[in-house]
């Protein structure tokens, strides 16, 4: 995390900078897709996810990311500005959450700001710990994002099935899956040494 702040004019604020392998154009029209980017985050449990239209959202969810488990119902508004996406919370100690295309040498990094309203007493525990694992989260997404664009039906698959499952559920079904490509190799070669003999 740099230590100087993408919005220098906010005086409560957490961020993290992600680096992609993604041309400015791909990784905004990625971030558009709002619910996949909170999705993502490995310490969100999703209970709703309503859509009322292109721009706002009602969203109820735990945030696992303390030791306390914070239940959040708010409406997102959803403000798009040049390579910046602004999501707006109706309630709760966070204000905003900016989603910030940077363009860098090779392609372009995203940056997530959380912007914190002037905290009361007793919210200090409502702030949300995750966007460095969100951060982390995304960039293993991203990693494999160019190889998924071009096998036909896979984002289709992800966006319907497989976002939409708990984090711990995702890593399941991610080891299962490779447990059984694993299996399906080693039959073949059994099947291929068979033949051979």
């Amino acid at each position: 995390m740099d230590d100087v702040s993408p919005k220098p004019e906010f005086d409560d604020a957490a961020w993290v900078r992600i680096e992609t392998k993604l041309d400015v154009k791909t990784l905004y029209t990625f971030c558009l897709q709002v619910e996949r980017l909170y999705r993502l985050n490995p310490y969100f449990r999703f209970e709703t996810w309503h859509q009322i239209d292109s721009n706002n959202f009602i969203a109820t969810w735990e945030n696992h990311s303390s030791d306390v488990v914070h239940q959040i119902e708010t409406r997102l508004s959803l403000g798009v500005h040049e390579n910046e996406i602004c999501i707006k919370y109706q309630s709760g100690i966070k204000v905003e959450t900016y989603f910030i295309i940077e363009p860098n040498i090779n392609a372009a990094d995203l940056v997530i700001v959380d912007r914190y309203g002037s905290s009361e007493y007793g919210q200090v525990d409502d702030v949300d710990k995750s966007i460095h694992a969100w951060g982390l989260s995304l960039n293993r997404f991203f990693k494999h994002y160019a190889y998924l664009k071009s096998v036909p039906g896979s984002l289709m698959l992800i966006d319907r099935f497989w976002i939409r499952l708990t984090p711990m559920a995702r890593r399941i079904t991610y080891i299962l899956l490779v447990v059984t490509v694993v299996e399906v190799l080693a039959l073949m070669m059994l099947v291929l040494l068979l033949l051979i003999n």
